[in-house]
């Protein structure tokens, strides 16, 4: 199962094209990937060929059982960043915003379980 996560902007953030914007971007999708989670950028655009891609803020995530607790410190750290942050998390056929890793945890299990009630529908 795969898990999209999409960061939205506050409105307190700088424009997604801004260096600090991006350099926040890069930072999380680096700090994912050194969780140990298998996770693919969406979407990097390159502004230039000379620069590095523009990040969109959003990642496709392989779930397994210990994805959760993997996205929740990186997670928390950028929401908590700037009032006003979300995440956007897609999962099959369900889809949420939260705004804490709570809630996070909470979208993922309740995806696993859908997602454990299709297959045995199936």
């Amino acid at each position: 199962m795969e898990l999209q996560i999409y960061m939205i902007p506050s409105p307190e953030d700088p424009p997604l094209r801004s260096d600090d914007y991006q350099s926040e971007l890069r930072h999380l999708g680096s700090t994912l990937r050194a969780s140990g989670l298998e996770i693919c950028d969406v979407c990097p655009r390159p502004v230039r060929a000379e620069t590095q891609p523009m990040m969109q803020g959003e990642w496709r995530v392989s779930l397994d059982p210990v994805a959760a607790s993997l996205l929740g410190a990186p997670v928390r750290t950028w929401l908590e960043a700037r009032r006003g942050r979300t995440a956007r998390l897609k999962v099959g056929e369900v889809e949420a915003d939260v705004r804490t890793v709570e809630e996070l945890v909470s979208v993922i299990h309740i995806a696993n379980r859908y997602q454990k009630i299709s297959e045995m529908d199936s």
